[in-house]
């Protein structure tokens, strides 16, 4: 399995849910101890295996986790996000889509929801969801102004909300006086292309279908072979 959206510098944080045209609501949603503890045995196995029985078994107890608690964003995003890297963003399209239509979703992934949309050639609603996503995160900022992480997607969702392809990093300078103890992270999301993400998802997508096609011709001449034997 590949890891995507670990591949750029961008850290992924953990908020929660905020409905549009609301005022914006960063309250951690409420953690569901028998749904926590599936929840993190599917990172656990995420983390120490990349196979693809792996992955569907990952899905498999996240789903139970969302059974248990169905309003955790986390629980939906990092499906989704694994769907992503097995090649199925149309999947996790719907997954992220029903997220947000429950209010189980946050800042982090509204921005996983504009970049599947941005795939799925949805650009109206992809600017909806950088937006969103760029002003949930400014909440999260006015009341953690060190969170690094965040600053960097808020970056990020209004670079792509903008229709840009860099970080919004003006003043450097201010920048590195706000993270003086993060200069080489702050340095390094500079040369970040919001946009090679959405590229990144889309050469998955295809070379697993290519690899579908692959398979299913290899079987066909396989079979082709046995009868004629």
């Amino acid at each position: 399995m590949k890891k995507l959206f670990f591949t750029v510098a961008i850290c992924y944080t953990l908020f929660t849910a905020c409905r549009f045209s609301r005022p914006v609501d960063i309250t951690p949603h409420p953690v569901n101890r028998e749904a926590d503890i599936i929840y993190r045995q599917a990172l656990r196995l995420a983390e120490s295996s990349h196979e693809l029985d792996s992955a569907q078994e990952c899905i498999h107890l996240l789903d139970r986790a969302i059974a248990i608690d169905s309003l955790n964003p986390d629980y939906y995003g990092v499906k989704a996000r694994l769907l992503t890297e097995m090649g199925y963003p149309g999947e996790a399209l719907s997954v992220q889509c029903y997220a947000d239509s429950i209010g189980a979703i946050d800042g982090t992934y509204l921005f996983q929801l504009g970049l599947l949309q941005a795939v799925a050639e949805k650009p109206e609603a992809a600017s909806r969801s950088f937006k969103r996503s760029n002003d949930y995160l400014n909440a999260v900022l006015k009341r953690y102004p060190d969170s690094l992480g965040a600053f960097i997607l808020q970056q990020a969702a209004y670079s792509l909300y903008q229709g840009e392809d860099s970080l919004y990093m003006s003043d450097i300078v201010a920048i590195r006086k706000r993270f003086p103890n993060r200069l080489l992270e702050v340095e390094m999301s500079r040369r970040v292309k919001p946009r090679a993400l959405i590229t990144q998802i889309k050469m998955i997508e295809k070379q697993i279908l290519e690899d579908d096609i692959s398979r299913i011709l290899n079987n066909l001449n396989d079979s082709i072979e046995s009868l004629q034997n």
